[in-house]
């Protein structure tokens, strides 16, 4: 079993050394929080960058739908014209009136058919240049996303490892610090800070706890000015110090 070595025995000192760890832990918080925001925001470039793949792509499967029915239709148009062209043809030679008669109703079948495949060969050629224009415009849109996107990657991982090395001097700065206090205090005080958002320590202003803004009781604020003893607030647990200078350093 490894010794205790911790050189903070005062409550005093033991209250100095967990300010410092306090220091340390935000220090290391906050660089985990930017580390956070910048794979947040790479992961946001990548779901832009995704949907408005899906749109381009959506935007292409309407485009080739389109451009089939046209040549369909134009295939149609062309096939009645032809069919004019010979109905036109058979009229001339038509010398019977029922005949006669019979060729005209063909002919402005045929007519209206060639009208009506023609307005439809018109408002496709429209939604094909339209769905063109829009996809050129969203590629546009595309490419700077995408462009920014790659840089995003190429930076991302040196500036991970740069704050993961951050990160771990800030812990080797924090092991040497929290081995002067027992260990028993140490993981006391970072089990109230796991369960009060980081913070283990906190300073106790006009006599109340800045931690939960909860009111002391005399005797405890009595006790957290003086030092005398270690004072955990009664309400969130927090260790107290009852001074607002902060730690000369956070060194070992």
């Amino acid at each position: 079993m490894q010794a205790n070595t911790a050189t903070a025995t005062s409550p005093q000192e033991i209250i100095n050394v967990l300010r410092k760890l306090q220091t340390l832990d935000d220090e290391a918080r906050e660089i985990r929080n930017r580390r956070t925001e910048r794979l947040d925001h790479l992961e946001r470039l990548r779901k832009v960058i995704a949907h408005m793949q899906r749109e381009i792509d959506d935007k292409r499967g309407k485009l080739t739908e389109a451009e089939s029915w046209y040549r369909t239709k134009s295939g149609e148009l062309d096939t009645d014209k032809e069919r004019l062209v010979k109905s036109k043809s058979k009229l001339s030679g038509v010398t019977r009136s029922r005949e006669y008669v019979a060729v005209n109703k063909e002919l402005d079948i045929i007519r209206k058919n060639i009208t009506t495949k023609e307005d439809d060969v018109a408002k496709l050629v429209v939604a094909i240049d339209e769905f063109r224009a829009a996809i050129a415009k969203e590629e546009v849109k595309f490419a700077d996303w995408r462009t920014e996107a790659d840089q995003a990657e190429r930076d991302n991982q040196a500036s991970l490892d740069t704050m993961d090395a951050k990160i771990g001097e800030v812990n080797v700065r924090r092991s040497a610090v929290a081995a002067q206090v027992d260990p028993a205090i140490v993981k006391r005080y970072q089990r109230i800070g796991a369960a009060r958002d980081g913070k283990g320590v906190v300073e106790m202003v006009n006599d109340s706890c800045s931690g939960c803004n909860m009111a002391l009781q005399p005797r405890f604020a009595e006790m957290v000015l003086r030092a005398t003893s270690l004072v955990q607030c009664p309400h969130c647990g927090r260790y107290l110090f009852g001074d607002s200078a902060l730690p000369s350093s956070a060194q070992a």
